[in-house]
């Protein structure tokens, strides 16, 4: 058989080869610039993935990105553990609860977490328990008690075994995530100790509903000893200022007491000269008291009852007053003087309770006398009490006003019997009205609420009120003088008519004028 050399399709296959070989090369070229840029992300054509150099490129990616992923993750960690680490340093000098939340809350932000909680271990009240010092987008629900026992749950047994524990399918009623649209149960709980050499001095309980990494997981484990570290310093630094101010307090305490006694020494001096000066002027004293007592059993009427009411001993004031010889109510309860009106009464029923509890008791009393006559008193019932506060006996002091309180009634029925027969007007030393009688108010045609708060110019014609004579009218009742005489009046209806009458200032005890009375009768028709 004869070989036939074809140079020409040789070089054609040649040519196509280096065609070939440029033009992944090319790609090539293209590939390997993207990766210097930095864009691992940069994708290999399938023809050149298929030779031997793109498959190299492909690994170089590979570890390329390997590489990266890893500084990625590197820098993450470390940039977290920087940035922890100055949260750490500038909370350490504050309380637990402060620098639990700002942890709690910038740790869930940082890992892309959902939701959080910390729990710091007690063990100086008894048996050491875990309690629930911040949580962060937690439901209420899901903590109903801020304890939990060791080795009760998940989180008290992550105390026991020291040990992370990391939850890839969580139960749907572990916890849920709330919000305004519903509730989603997080598919992910990360639970870590807060240990130093091997001592736990909390736990972090960590939910979200994605994948927590190997990177983060490892970033968790390291920030949680750094949180135990911080945790331990703020509750040493709690203690050593317990400490010291329990040792000023102490300090303070016993300079006081130093100073109590330099004053009581100084003290204990000045009261045996005092005691001394006392001494005389108690003897002083019991003797003023002594005449004091002598000179009220004189002029007064006394009686003295147990706390329950029944009569010890009288005087002489009060049994001539009451009409009794001592023997006769001796022992005898005190309602052997008191009307049957008053015996009924709410007020007594509660007497003798409020005088055994130490209450005084003063004002007008009506009583009825060994003659069954009616005796008034103005008198008050005084408890006596021991040094234990307790009433022992109650003593009255007593004046007999019987006279006055019958000069009172009589008066009374004179100041109605003029009520019935005049028109009565009363005012401020102003001139305003504070009220008037049913008579006054018929002969002014005007009821009370019409003419209360107004002035006396209200009844008076106006060529009178433009007069300097009422200027002097008014001025003169507020200086304390009476006015009497015939004045024009206007009514209601605008009529006239002519009042007898007379203006009485009515002064307190200090001479001030504190109303004016008017008394008068109509003498229109005589007019």
């Amino acid at each position: 058989m004869k070989l036939i050399f074809d140079p020409t399709g040789t070089l054609n296959k040649v040519k196509r080869g280096l065609e070939l070989q440029m033009e992944l090369a090319k790609k090539a070229s293209v590939f390997i610039k993207e990766i210097e840029k930095g864009n691992l992300s940069a994708d290999i054509s399938k023809d050149l993935l298929e030779s031997e150099l793109g498959a190299s490129l492909s690994s170089i990616k590979k570890h390329l990105s390997k590489l990266s992923q890893d500084e990625q993750e590197r820098n993450w960690l470390n940039v977290g553990l920087a940035k922890f680490a100055d949260i750490l340093r500038n909370k350490n000098s504050l309380d637990l609860q402060s620098l639990a939340d700002d942890i709690l809350s910038s740790l869930i932000k940082y890992v892309e977490a959902n939701q959080g909680a910390l729990f710091i271990l007690e063990e100086e009240k008894g048996e050491p328990y875990l309690e629930l010092i911040s949580c962060y987008a937690y439901d209420r629900k899901k903590y109903s008690s801020r304890q939990i026992n060791l080795g009760e749950g998940l989180i008290g047994q992550c105390v026991l075994e020291r040990e992370t524990i990391h939850i890839s399918q969580a139960p749907a009623d572990y916890i849920k995530i709330t919000s305004g649209l519903g509730q989603a149960a997080p598919k992910f709980v990360l639970i870590s100790p807060l240990l130093i050499n091997d001592k736990v001095f909390g736990v972090l309980e960590l939910a979200s509903f994605e994948q927590f990494t190997e990177y983060k997981i490892a970033f968790i484990k390291k920030l949680s000893e750094n949180i135990a570290a911080s945790i331990k310093n703020v509750k040493e630094t709690e203690r050593v200022r317990a400490l010291l101010n329990i040792s000023q307090q102490q300090a303070e305490e016993m300079h006081a007491q130093e100073e109590e006694m330099r004053q009581n020494m100084e003290e204990l001096q000045a009261t045996q000269e005092e005691m001394h000066r006392k001494s005389i002027a108690l003897s002083k004293a019991s003797a003023e008291m002594m005449s004091i007592l002598n000179g009220i059993n004189a002029t007064m009427a006394t009686i003295e009852f147990t706390p329950d009411g029944h009569v010890i001993t009288a005087n002489s004031n009060f049994l001539k007053a009451m009409k009794y010889r001592l023997h006769d109510i001796k022992d005898i309860h005190h309602r052997k003087f008191v009307p049957n009106d008053v015996l009924s009464s709410n007020e007594y029923q509660t007497f003798w309770n409020r005088l055994g509890q130490g209450e005084s008791i003063k004002g007008i009393f009506k009583r009825i006398s060994g003659e069954d006559k009616i005796v008034w008193l103005n008198a008050i019932y005084n408890p006596i009490l021991d040094d234990n506060g307790k009433v022992i006996k109650v003593i009255k002091f007593a004046t007999d006003i019987t006279a006055e309180q019958e000069m009172i009634a009589e008066s009374k029925g004179v100041i109605e019997g003029i009520n019935a027969t005049m028109a009565i007007i009363e005012f401020t030393p102003e001139g305003k009205i504070l009220t008037a009688n049913e008579n006054f108010l018929l002969v002014m045609e005007y009821n009370l609420r019409e003419i209360v708060g107004e002035h006396h110019r209200k009844f008076v014609p106006p060529d009178v009120q433009a007069s300097d004579g009422y200027k002097i009218f008014w001025r003169d009742l507020a200086a304390g003088k009476p006015t009497k005489g015939v004045f024009k009046r206007i009514t209601a209806s605008a009529k006239t008519v002519w009042l007898n009458a007379i203006y009485n200032p009515i002064l307190n005890a200090n001479g001030e004028v504190t109303k004016v009375t008017k008394f008068a009768t109509e003498v229109t028709h005589a007019a």
